[in-house]
């Protein structure tokens, strides 16, 4: 008799967090040679300016070089930093802008465009800035390329970012981040337009998952780990989501989480005492909702441990006060430990207006162990005429003869069993306890 069926708590994707490239300078003494001596003193104090947060100063000491119509694409460059440092976005990405126009070899100016135009949600525009400045790297810096990947993934180019992401765990084994990981799953489970089943990109997911449930450190890890179970459940893959369940509880089974999503997978099973287990231990280490102390009693019940039951019945009474549905239990309770006379007290505490067939029907069991076989069944004729379900009738008219038979109230049991041959499920088995009745009256009447 379970009360309910525990529900896997709803399983969170992870939250990707966009990470763009941080705030570029150009290191000015590569370009020294280039640059008129002007130049180089307008930037040195524009530098300074903006190392004490001078900004309309660091403006000011680049102004006259910016008037001269042809200038160093470094001029143009920090002044895009200056606009870029009060996050001015879209004036950043002018300035930058021109300095690659004039040379575009300018690393640091295609990295600081790029993060302008993510900024600004030009996604599309900054992945192809971030791919430049990929190339221009050397060695390579696999950051510039993921950045690519994650602007293309706002974008809604999904499979030019998955290409990049792929490449890069391709090309750098030897130093694959997680954050390319995590992307890429959200690539997959985003890929509708990837030209693959969804099962295809689940699969692939999975795979990924699989690695960041291992790899990932907290928070993120318990995200991962979560979903993972999750994706296991969502595909059909029970038994492998057991076993890595059973694997966290052996690494981290001082987390409630683990035993209630196990309980959940027991369940599943119908590894009832397995399950009962798991929600004890899960109480013990974090107390669980309503919900979950009911399961709780409801498994005890259903595994023959009417005690336990009890004690749980008991403790939600103190709490929730009392409720027909809940005296019912308790009352179910008693009756599974051969108590009926406390199960009766708990029964007859229920509201009259709220009386049903359920609690009709046990009341005229516990009348019936209480060998108050008249009471009991008068109790079976009410709720035969409560019954909806003729078999569910007829069963209560038998069970009303029985109880009347055991009290020699013969009259009654013949009318009892007079109403149960009208029943097809019962016309047999009527009719010959009507003619055992008969005889046994007989025998008991003769003087």
């Amino acid at each position: 008799m379970l009360g309910m069926i525990l529900k896997p708590t709803r399983v969170v994707r992870p939250i990707l967090l966009l990470v763009v490239a941080m705030l570029c300078f150009a290191p000015a003494v590569e370009c020294v040679q280039q640059l008129r001596p002007s130049e180089q003193r307008g930037l040195a104090q524009a530098q300074q300016h903006l190392a004490r947060q001078e900004y309309v100063q660091a403006v000011e000491s680049l102004a006259p070089l910016l008037q001269r119509q042809q200038h160093h694409p470094l001029v143009d460059f920090y002044r895009g930093i200056i606009a870029l440092t009060q996050e001015q976005y879209d004036e950043a990405q002018t300035w930058f802008a021109r300095s690659v126009t004039a040379d575009p070899e300018l690393l640091f100016g295609w990295i600081n465009l790029a993060q302008c135009r993510f900024q600004l949600e030009e996604y599309t525009s900054a992945a192809q800035a971030f791919e430049r400045s990929y190339t221009l790297t050397d060695p390579p810096e696999p950051r510039w390329r993921y950045n690519a990947a994650l602007a293309w993934y706002q974008a809604g180019e999904l499979q030019k970012a998955e290409t990049l992401l792929i490449s890069l765990l391709q090309d750098f084994p030897a130093q694959p981040a997680l954050q390319w990981r995590e992307l890429l799953v959200h690539t997959y489970l985003r890929g509708d337009n990837l030209n693959r089943k969804s099962e295809e990109n689940n699969r692939l997911a999975l795979a990924e998952v699989e690695i960041l449930a291992l790899q990932s450190e907290e928070p993120a890890l318990r995200s991962w780990r979560e979903y993972l179970v999750h994706l296991y459940l969502q595909q059909n893959m029970r038994a492998q989501a057991l076993e890595f369940v059973t694997h966290l509880l052996e690494v981290e089974g001082l987390e409630p989480r683990w035993w209630r999503v196990a309980a959940h997978l027991y369940l599943e099973e119908h590894r009832y005492r397995s399950a009962l287990v798991a929600l004890q231990v899960a109480g013990y280490l974090a107390p669980g909702d309503e919900r979950e102390q009911r399961l709780r009693a409801d498994l005890c019940m259903h595994l023959g441990i009417p005690a336990q039951a009890i004690e749980y019945y008991i403790q939600m009474q103190q709490e929730q006060g009392n409720t027909a549905e809940l005296l019912l239990h308790l009352a179910q309770a008693y009756v599974q430990r051969y108590e009926p006379q406390q199960a009766l007290q708990w029964l007859e505490q229920i509201d009259a207006q709220e009386v049903n067939i359920a609690q009709l029907r046990l009341r005229a069991q516990i009348l019936f162990m209480l060998k108050h076989y008249v009471k009991a069944g008068g109790a079976y004729m009410n709720l035969a005429a409560m019954e909806q379900n003729s078999t569910a009738a007829g069963r209560a008219w038998m069970l009303a003869a029985y109880a009347f038979w055991n009290a020699e109230a013969w009259t009654e049991a013949i009318a009892a069993l007079n109403s149960a041959v009208k029943y097809p499920a019962y016309v047999n088995s009527a009719q010959a306890l009507l003619r055992q009745l008969h005889e046994t009256r007989d025998i008991r009447e003769t003087p």
